[in-house]
């Protein structure tokens, strides 16, 4: 009778794969097997983004603009604009205060039907002394809402939007 095909090849599979596993050592006949080769760690260690990261490697340093010394360069040149997106014609109030002195720089009352956007002020119109902070104070549909700007290449023009809900959102760019 010939033996099945398949038992031997499972057979030559076991006896390659233990090729060299078996062996007088590997029994327990008391003798010792020595290597002369270190064992070999192949697996590669994951820095710690925290700790291991080179400053010039970071994926934030990569992504970002350098905007050292931005923020002590005076710009004054801030627009205060005005967009209306609720769904009907609004009056916004807008004041301006320099807060160095608590003083109103502008004020005014402005009318804008939906989807209308205008600029209505410049933060360059107080003649600023080098950067100074202004509280712009938006008021539409008895909501109020202020955001403080800087006159400086950091900080962006002020945006006041009334919103689609009918409340006012002040806010402005930053680099």
């Amino acid at each position: 009778m010939i033996p099945s095909a398949k038992p031997l090849a499972v057979a030559l599979a076991v006896l390659a794969l233990t090729a060299g596993c078996v062996g007088p050592a590997s029994i327990g006949d008391g003798s010792e097997s020595v290597t002369s080769a270190s064992p070999v760690d192949t697996a590669t260690p994951t820095p710690d983004p925290d700790t291991a990261t080179k400053a010039d490697q970071s994926p934030t340093e990569t992504k970002s603009v350098n905007t050292e010394g931005a923020s002590n360069e005076p710009d004054p040149d801030k627009a205060v604009r005005l967009e209306n997106a609720w769904d009907g014609s609004a009056e916004i109030r807008i004041r301006v205060v320099r807060e160095a002195t608590n003083g109103t720089v502008h004020e005014g009352a402005y009318t804008l039907d939906p989807g209308e956007e205008r600029e209505v002020y410049n933060l360059a119109d107080a003649e600023p002394d080098g950067i100074e902070p202004f509280r712009v104070i938006a008021t539409a549909r008895n909501t109020t809402d202020s955001v403080t700007v800087e006159t400086h290449a950091c900080h962006g023009d002020v945006y006041v939007e009334l919103l689609e809900d009918g409340t006012v959102y002040p806010s402005y760019a930053i680099c």
